[in-house]
């Protein structure tokens, strides 16, 4: 087939490999035109290229405001129970923290991400902490939109608190959660009973503005038992697993919210006991610990590259 000659200046595209772009006649002119054409050409095509790296800018800076930060994913992970305690496979657990109801980030923002682990349909829920941001006001709402899950799981909801509901005042925020039927944990712990099976969950303080006293919280666990600790930060987490729990739930760092390619989040931008197992499935101690990118935001309300998830946990059976 012959090609029209109006095709030509294309031709580069359909050639083997070896041609770069830059072989093309049309792309030499154009280079050749910026670096020898008049003073005024080059501040026209300056200005141009400038005003796209300002558009793609501001698209992106909208993007990580109004549109990442409210588009929640559901990921689903599993965690191995130790041996003795196989009975305890194919339970499920739906994990969710990080909701930080502020003016930036409402209860329904919450109640779409809770509506993800409602229709997985967990066993049990857990939640990590940090519920309301920058004042007492928000804590009804963020609690009535947690509660939903604590009404659609089978084994109900457990919460451990986190620095922010510390800030905001922790007796209000566990008095809420409790209202809503949710169990709260603050250097405690609980078992939860499934199928012939038991289950404990072990709730320590918040590290950073609480006080945590991981003796008081193991303390009425069994020796051997099958424990899963909830701890806020994931930080300290190998001394949840010198105290014998098999793996960990945690949240705090949001991964940092705004993450780079091929870099990740800047360590700056991580808070203080934020800055070790910073997100996903992590190793502490040879125990498994997984710290989720949280529901909402915290200052800047910014999502980059490191979109809000919830979580839903299977518990499964080690190998024979």
């Amino acid at each position: 087939m012959v090609f029209p000659s109006a095709m030509a200046p294309f031709s580069w595209q359909a050639r083997s490999r070896e041609h770069s772009l830059t072989a093309s006649p049309n792309f030499r002119q154009w280079f050749r035109g910026f670096t020898e054409g008049s003073s005024s050409e080059r501040r026209v095509t300056a200005m141009t290229m400038g005003t796209l790296g300002v558009a793609l800018g501001v698209r992106l800076l909208y993007d990580a405001r109004y549109v990442q930060p409210y588009r929640p994913g559901l990921t689903r992970i599993d965690l191995v129970v130790p041996p003795g305690h196989e009975g305890l496979a194919n339970l499920t657990i739906g994990f969710v923290s990080d909701t930080h109801v502020c003016n930036a980030f409402t209860p329904d923002d919450v109640a779409r991400a809770a509506a993800l682990v409602i229709e997985a349909r967990p066993d049990l829920v857990v939640l990590g902490g940090d519920y309301v941001s920058g004042s007492p006001r928000y804590i009804d709402g963020a609690a009535e939109a947690l509660g939903r899950l604590a009404e659609a799981a089978p084994l109900g909801a457990i919460a451990v608190l986190g620095n922010h509901d510390h800030s905001v005042g922790a007796d209000s925020v566990e008095e809420a959660l409790q209202a809503q039927g949710i169990t709260v944990l603050r250097n405690a712990a609980t078992a939860v009973d499934w199928q012939g099976s038991r289950l404990w969950i072990a709730g320590p303080e918040d590290s950073l503005l609480g006080r945590p006293n991981l003796p008081a919280t193991f303390a009425p666990i069994p020796l051997g038992a099958a424990t899963l600790a909830l701890w806020h930060e994931a930080q300290f987490a190998e001394r949840t697993a010198a105290c014998g729990a098999f793996a960990q739930l945690s949240g705090h760092s949001h991964g940092g919210q705004i993450r780079f390619p091929f870099f990740g989040a800047l360590p700056v931008a991580l808070p203080p006991h934020g800055r070790r197992h910073v997100m996903g499935l992590n190793c502490a101690a040879g125990m498994p610990v997984y710290t989720s990118r949280g529901v909402g935001v915290y200052q800047p309300p910014l999502r980059f590259l490191c979109p809000p998830e919830v979580v839903f946990v299977t518990l499964r059976a080690g190998r024979p």
